[in-house]
């Protein structure tokens, strides 16, 4: 499976077929104990979420980075339609992004179209593009 990338400036748009009906890959963003078992990037370990599913709820993502040390980033969801779309604001570092993941029923696959912004700078994004397509894989 490959995904497209669209970077342009601070926003970050990928896009991915994958091959599971659309229920099942929305369950993977909305259940804490399914998103750690793929989030993250290839050299992260250790991942842990704490998530509060709805609507002005919030989420913790913790994962150890091999060199790095631990990372932490959290987020607020504003919108939630299943299985459709999640909307969330991401708190990484001293910048707010907002995120949109979108689910689109392709038959026996579904394609995820992720669209991020607000970076503070052309670095951030990429870093923050590497780390999502790491986890895709």
């Amino acid at each position: 499976m490959t995904s497209d990338v669209n970077t342009t400036g601070k926003r970050l748009q990928i896009t991915r077929i994958l091959h599971a009906p659309r229920p099942m890959v929305f369950r993977f963003w909305a259940e804490p104990e399914k998103l750690q078992r793929w989030s993250g990037c290839k050299e992260a370990t250790n991942c842990q979420i704490q998530m509060d599913f709805r609507v002005g709820g919030s989420f913790t993502q913790k994962m150890q980075i091999a060199d790095k040390g631990e990372f932490t980033f959290t987020g607020i969801y504003d919108e939630i339609v299943e299985p459709e779309r999640i909307s969330y604001r991401a708190f990484i570092g001293p910048a707010t992004t907002r995120v949109l993941v979108e689910f689109f029923d392709e038959g026996e696959q579904t394609r995820v179209v992720l669209i991020q912004t607000g970076f503070p700078d052309d670095f951030s994004c990429h870093t923050v593009l590497q780390g999502t397509m790491e986890s895709f894989e």
